[in-house]
C-alpha cells in the first residue's frame, strides 16, 4: 500500500535477509543483538542442517545479547544489557527458526540483573509463529524460574520447548511487545479518521532523529448549551514509555485513546470538558534499539526530569517545554499530570503520589485514587504508595510536584506485566492485549467519575447522555445492564445455569456478581434476549499453583508426537502438549469445570 507506513512484525521478515545483510545492519545500529545465529555441534561447518537452531533478535525492539551451545538439547541465553548502560538485563525478545520436526530443547536465560520479580509469582514468556500469530503465554509445566548452581547459583530462567511445526519461525518475548513502527502506524491511522478531535504535533526528535509525538484529543466544536458550558477546559496531560521494556503501558495508552475518540457516551462528556495531552511515547530510541530502561545514552529519562540536558535528553526537554506552556497560561487549567508504567514485581493497577505539608492539599490529592479504587477491581489500594522520597527526586512525580502550580495532581500509574487479584481471593486474572486496552478505558472512566463528583461536568449533561428509550445498549454501557442482571437475580441465574424453568446452581451469575462490570464486559442486556448465554471475556481466572497451563488460547503443540510411544533419552525431559480448557461458557457448574480440567491437564 503506498505512502502507508505498515508495523514491522519479525516474523514475517526472518526470512527476507541473507546473513550476510543481516551483520552488516546489526554492525551499523551498533545494538550488540544476536544476528541470525546458527547454533551447530562443535567441530562441526558448512551448510547449517535442519535442526541447528537460527535465533535473531536484530529486529525491532529486539533482545538476545548472546547464545552458548551446551548440548543438541539445551543453550544458554544472555539478554544484552541496555545501551551505555550494563546494569539493566531483563526484556528479551527473539525468534526461533530451522527446527527440527519433534525437535526438544531447552533454553537457559541466565544473566537477569532483577531476581525478585513476577517470574516467581509465575510470569511465563509470550511465544507466537507464524502459523499462530496471535501471543499466548507458555505453561508453567514448561517454564521454570530458579536457583542454578551451574550458573554460580544465580536465578535463571529455563524454558522447556518441542517444536511441532518444521517450517515455522517462533517468537518469544517477556510481555507483549510493542514497537516505535506500530505506534507510527496506529497515530497515522486514527489521524487519519479523526481530524476533528485529535491534532497531532511533533514537539522534538530523539538524538537519533526519530519524532516525539504530542496528541491533543478534545472536541473542538462544542455540542453542549451555552449554559452547561465551562469557562475553560480542564487538561490533562498524560506521559507514556519512559522505560522501553514496560510495553504494557503503550497497549494501556492505546486503549485510554481509542476510548476518547469513540462515540460512547462517557467519551463525548471527557471530550467536551477535558482536554487531553498525551505523549505516547517519550523514548522512541530506547524502544527501537530494544532497550530495558534506557535511552540510547544510557540515561533512564524517569531519573532525569530534575537534571536534563538538551543534548541527552532531549525528548525530556521537549515535555516539560510543553508542561510548562500549559502551566505558564495566565487562565491555565492543568489539573493532572500521569505517568504511566509497567511494574514488573507487583499485581494490578495503582498509582504513586506525593505527599505534601499543607493537609487540605494532601486529602485533594488523595481524592482520584479513592475514586479510582472504587471505579474498577484491578485496582489495588495496598500497592498505593504517596511519599516524598528524595532518592526518587529525579522522577516526573517527584519533580513535576512542586515545579508546577499548587492545584495540579502529578501521578505515576503502574500496571502489573502479569495480572490481578481480586479481594479474598488467591486467583490470578491474567493481563491480556484486550485486557490492558480495557485498563486503558477504565482510566477514562476513572477520570469521568472524578470530574462527575467535583461538579466539573453538569449534572444537566450527564443526563442528556442517558440512551433514548429503545435504542440498543452498546457494550460500554455496562452499569445499567449490570443493575438489570442484578435485578432479576435467580430467574436470569436460572436460564445460565439450566434450562428454562429449572434451576441451577448459581454459579455463573455469583462470578457476574463478584466480576466488576468496567473489568470484564457483558453483552447487550439479557432482558433484550432471553435465550442468550453470556460469557467472560479475558483474563481468565487462573489457580497459580497447579492450573496455569490452562491459560492456552491455541495449542503450540498437537500432542501428537508427544502421546506416542514415549521419549527414551534420559537428556530430553517429556513435555506435554498445552491443554485448552474451554472457559468462554458458564454454562456448567464449578464442580463438573474441575473435572473437565483435571482430564485435560497434562501429567508430568
Amino acid at each position: 500500500m503506498a505512502g502507508c507506513l505498515l508495523p514491522y512484525d519479525p516474523l514475517e521478515h526472518t526470512n527476507m535477509f541473507s546473513k550476510a545483510e543481516s551483520e552488516e545492519s546489526d554492525e551499523e545500529d551498533g545494538t550488540g543483538n544476536v544476528t541470525r545465529m546458527v547454533m551447530r555441534p562443535p567441530g562441526h561447518s558448512g551448510k547449517a542442517k535442519k535442526g541447528h537452531l537460527c535465533l535473531d533478535a536484530s529486529f525491532e525492539t529486539g533482545n538476545l545479547g548472546r547464545v552458548d551451545y551446551i548440548s543438541e538439547f539445551e543453550y544458554d541465553l544472555y539478554v544484552r544489557s541496555d545501551s551505555c548502560n550494563p546494569r539493566h538485563r531483563f526484556w528479551f525478545n527473539f525468534t526461533i527458526d530451522n527446527v527440527r520436526l519433534d525437535q526438544r530443547v531447552i533454553l537457559n536465560i541466565i544473566n537477569f540483573s532483577r531476581e525478585s520479580t513476577l517470574l516467581s509469582a509465575g510470569l511465563t514468556p509470550l511465544i507466537k509463529s507464524i502459523t499462530r500469530p496471535h501471543w499466548e503465554r507458555m505453561p508453567t509445566t514448561q517454564v521454570f524460574y530458579h536457583q542454578s548452581p551451574h550458573h554460580g547459583d544465580r536465578y535463571i530462567l529455563s524454558l522447556a520447548l518441542n517444536f511441532d511445526v518444521e517450517e515455522d519461525v517462533y517468537q518469544v518475548a517477556l510481555t507483549y511487545p510493542y514497537s516505535f513502527s506500530k505506534l507510527q502506524f496506529y497515530l497515522d491511522l486514527i489521524d487519519e479518521h479523526f481530524p476533528s478531535i485529535i491534532h497531532r504535533e511533533i514537539i522534538g526528535h530523539t538524538i537519533q532523529n526519530r519524532p516525539v509525538d504530542l496528541l491533543t484529543i478534545t472536541n473542538q466544536a462544542t455540542e453542549s448549551d451555552e449554559e452547561t458550558k465551562p469557562l475553560r477546559k480542564k487538561t490533562v496531560f498524560i506521559i507514556c514509555r519512559s522505560h522501553p521494556g514496560e510495553s504494557p503501558a503503550s497497549i494501556v495508552c492505546q486503549g485510554l485513546i481509542d476510548f476518547l475518540v469513540s462515540s460512547e457516551p462517557i467519551a463525548r462528556a471527557l471530550r467536551e470538558f477535558i482536554e487531553f495531552k498525551i505523549i505516547p511515547m517519550i523514548n522512541p530510541d530506547g524502544v527501537f534499539n530494544g532497550n530495558e530502561r534506557s535511552s540510547m545514552v544510557g540515561a533512564d529519562l524517569n531519573r532525569v526530569w530534575n537534571d536534563y540536558s538538551e543534548y541527552f535528553h532531549p525528548t525530556v526537554k521537549a515535555a516539560m517545554d510543553a508542561i510548562r506552556h500549559l502551566d505558564e497560561q495566565p487562565d491555565s487549567n492543568l489539573e493532572f499530570i500521569l505517568d504511566l508504567h509497567a511494574h514488573h514485581s507487583l499485581l494490578g493497577t495503582f498509582l504513586y503520589g506525593n505527599s505534601y505539608d499543607d493537609f487540605l492539599r494532601f486529602e485533594r490529592h488523595l481524592l482520584f485514587g479513592k475514586i479510582y479504587s472504587q471505579t474498577v477491581e484491578d485496582f489495588c489500594m495496598g500497592n498505593c504508595m504517596y511519599n516524598k522520597d528524595n532518592l526518587k527526586s529525579g522522577t516526573a512525580r517527584r519533580f513535576l510536584s512542586h515545579t508546577v502550580k499548587e492545584h495540579v495532581n502529578v501521578y505515576s500509574f503502574f500496571i502489573s506485566m502479569m495480572g490481578f487479584q481480586l479481594p479474598n481471593s488467591s486467583d490470578i486474572l491474567l493481563y491480556d492485549e484486550e485486557g490492558y486496552q480495557r485498563a486503558g478505558r477504565n482510566m477514562a472512566r476513572a477520570l469521568f467519575e472524578y470530574y462527575k463528583i467535583v461538579g466539573h461536568i453538569p449534572a444537566s449533561y450527564i443526563q442528556s447522555l442517558h440512551p433514548a428509550p429503545g435504542r440498543k445498549k452498546t457494550k460500554y454501557e455496562v452499569q445499567s445492564t449490570y443493575r438489570n442482571f442484578r435485578s432479576e437475580g435467580k430467574q436470569h441465574a436460572s436460564r445460565i445455569d439450566g434450562k428454562e424453568g429449572e434451576e441451577g446452581d448459581g454459579s455463573a451469575f455469583a462470578s457476574y456478581r463478584r466480576a466488576n462490570r468496567l473489568i470484564l464486559e457483558i453483552e447487550p442486556c439479557f432482558t433484550q434476549n432471553p435465550s442468550f448465554r453470556p460469557f467472560l471475556r479475558k483474563p481468565v481466572t487462573i489457580q497459580v499453583k497447579d492450573s496455569m497451563d490452562s491459560r492456552s488460547t491455541t495449542p503450540l503443540s498437537n500432542g501428537q508426537s508427544s502421546s506416542s510411544g514415549g521419549n527414551s533419552d534420559p537428556k530430553v525431559p517429556s513435555i506435554p502438549s498445552l491443554s485448552v480448557i474451554d472457559f468462554s461458557s458458564l454454562t456448567m457448574s464449578r464442580k463438573e469445570l474441575r473435572q473437565l480440567h483435571r482430564r485435560n491437564s497434562p501429567s508430568i
